[in-house]
Parts: structure tokens; sequence; C-alpha cells
């Protein structure tokens, strides 16, 4: 069983806060959270569009360093701050990432707060990563 930790440029350096951006195992790349911050912590806007943008941005980061992209996702789940309010935005943007099929499967949660304050969504992804 290989491990492959995936830390690229352009995004928050993880491992300086404990924790790898992505890792590759058994075929599947499980990768964390992705918010709406550059590399130099610093939030994309105060607002559920801006910060969905940039958390897109960011998972695309990611999976380019495995060779892949945004059509291999297999699963995304998203946890947004205020979904009643901010339900709309997110999707307006998730429509620009994914603006037909094939889509993929899609949790949304709607947390109180999520770990920084300021932060209005957070996105989890999975893809299959052929070996």
């Amino acid at each position: 069983m290989s491990r492959e930790l995936l830390n690229p440029d352009g995004l928050v350096d993880a491992t300086s806060i404990g924790y790898n951006q992505a890792i590759i195992e058994d075929g599947t790349l499980y990768m964390s959270g992705q918010v709406g911050w550059d590399e130099n912590f610093e939030l994309a806007g105060d607002d559920i569009r801006s910060q969905t943008r940039k958390a897109f941005e960011n998972v695309e980061i990611l999976l380019a360093e495995a060779d892949t992209s945004l059509a291999a996702v297999t699963k995304i789940t998203a946890h947004i701050v205020d979904p009643h309010e901010n339900r709309d935005g997110f999707f307006e943007v998730w429509n620009e990432f994914y603006p037909e099929q094939p889509y993929p499967c899609l949790t949304l949660l709607g947390p109180h707060q999520l770990a920084r304050e300021g932060f209005l969504v957070e996105l989890e992804v999975e893809v299959p990563i052929e070996e």
C-alpha cells in the first residue's frame, strides 16, 4: 500500500499547521477541506460567491497536481454556513464549474460555523485516480 502526499505550491502550507492538503491511497484522492483563501491565508472576499470560487480554484490546484480535473470528481461534500442565505450564491458558482452533466455527487451541509471566523464554505472532494 503506497501513500502519496500532496502539498502543492499555490495553497496554504498545510504541513505548517499539522495536516496534508491531499493524500492519494488505494486509487483514491482524499482532499482536506478547501476554503476560500489563498496561500497567504487571505480570504478571497466576505461573500459566498468569491469564497466558493476560490475554494474551487484551490480544488483545481490539487487536482492538477494529481494529473486529473474536476471532470473526474465523484463526490463533493460542501459545508456552507447559513445555507438558507448562501445556497443560491453557492450554486451560482457551482454552475460555473459544473455547467452540465456529468455532475459529481453532492452533499450539502449547513454548519453553524467553520474552523475560522469569516469562512463561509468548505469543500471536501474525493476522486478516483488511475494508478
